[in-house]
Parts: C-alpha cells; structure tokens; sequence
C-alpha cells in the first residue's frame, strides 16, 4: 500500500509540475530577435500580455517614453512605423485612458510587422 502511495504521490507532483511549467508559457514563442528589437519587446510583452483594462493603460503610459526610446534604438530593421505608433501611445496619454488601449493595440501590430518576414518580391 506505501508503494502505491508513493507512486501515486510522485505522479500527482510530476503533474502538478508539467502542468505549471504549461501554463506559465501562455504567449506564443517568438524568434530571436535582434538585440535592439529584443530590448523592445521586452518592454512591450509584459504590458501588452497582461488583462486590458485601466491598470494596463497605465503601465503603457507609464513605459511609453521608455518604449520610444527603444524603438529609436532600432538599427537592425526599419522601425519608422513601431517610432510612430509609440509616439501616438504617448499623445493619447497625455489625454487620458480612453483611447489608450486602441493606441497600444497599434504599437502592437507595428512591432509585428516589423518582426514578420516579408515575403519574397515577385519574380526573383
């Protein structure tokens, strides 16, 4: 009887731990990314990955300046539209939480197509 406790002990932990270590990774892997869009992201990920809501636009707001200054950074790929998008960011925090949460959408999406590979032009 001890060896089944034990046994089933050990499995019910082992569970518990896998089923941690899943649940923990809920964003979808990335690529690496270049050092300078790294710095980025790190920035960005924890905000955009967190609950929508008054708390988040403020972390936003309260990383905007930070998020522009990486992302003038940027010199391994052209970061002109993620620029742009962090400075709307910055404008609508200074007008309130309403329109922040659509503004940090669009950094978002910017960062996306910055990271996206591009396809390949025709005919080449």
């Amino acid at each position: 009887m001890a060896k089944q406790f034990t046994r089933l002990f050990i499995a019910l932990v082992a569970a518990h731990w896998v089923g941690g270590a899943v649940a923990e990774d809920r964003h979808p892997m990335h690529h690496h990314f270049p050092q300078d869009v790294d710095a980025f992201h790190s920035v960005l990920a924890p905000i955009w990955h967190a609950r929508p809501g008054k708390e988040r636009s403020r972390n936003a707001c309260a990383k905007a300046a930070e998020m522009e200054g990486l992302a003038k950074d940027i010199r391994s790929a052209d970061a002109a539209q993620l620029v742009a998008s962090v400075a709307t960011l910055k404008q609508k925090c200074q007008g309130g939480d309403a329109e922040v949460d659509a503004a940090l959408f669009d950094v978002h999406e910017a960062f996306h197509r910055l990271i996206e590979p591009r396809p390949a032009a025709a005919g080449r």
